[in-house]
């Protein structure tokens, strides 16, 4: 316990036997209404979440409705896209059994090394190698530049104070 059951050994004990049979009786009722309820509450709870739970698995997606293509801006992204009529496959094929092309070979590449040098041309700066010139546009200004440092220096104003204290 703490310093006073320390210096007066059980005085809590000897405190509730003073207290009313009414008022303990209203005071353990509380502390046990309190504790119950809040077990009521977390059983309520539980019992709507696991129901959600159990629901939850209902609402996954069916592989069953699955769209199986690629939208053509992943396509486009991706170096497969072919522009054509639908039955028109790339590079002269048309989708018959011997004549089909697979498009997922050169993803690594999408682009030829023509069109990898012309994509360079029109790079914008990255913002990492922005960020850090500017670091060491402001570093570099530090260290070349001198700071100005001001002393407040009070001693001229003392020195005046005491001659006019000793004039007087």
């Amino acid at each position: 316990g703490g310093i006073v059951d320390k210096m007066i050994p059980g005085y809590k004990d000897k405190i509730w036997a003073r207290v009313p049979g009414g008022l303990k009786e209203f005071l353990v009722k509380s502390e046990n209404s309190k504790f119950e309820k809040a077990i009521a509450k977390h059983q309520s709870w539980q019992s709507k979440l696991l129901s959600y739970k159990a629901m939850e698995s209902s609402m996954a997606p069916s592989t069953k409705f699955r769209k199986m293509a690629v939208d053509w801006r992943r396509q486009i992204e991706r170096g497969t896209m072919h522009y054509g009529r639908w039955y028109e496959g790339p590079n002269g094929s048309d989708y018959r059994p011997g004549n089909t092309f697979d498009r997922m070979k050169n993803v690594e590449a999408p682009f030829t090394e023509a069109e990898w040098q012309e994509r360079k041309q029109y790079r914008s700066w990255d913002l990492v190698k922005f960020s850090y010139s500017l670091l060491g546009l402001f570093l570099l200004y530090r260290v070349t530049n001198e700071w100005p440092v001001v002393w407040c220096d009070d001693r001229a104003a003392l020195c005046q104070q005491q001659a006019i204290e000793q004039d007087a």
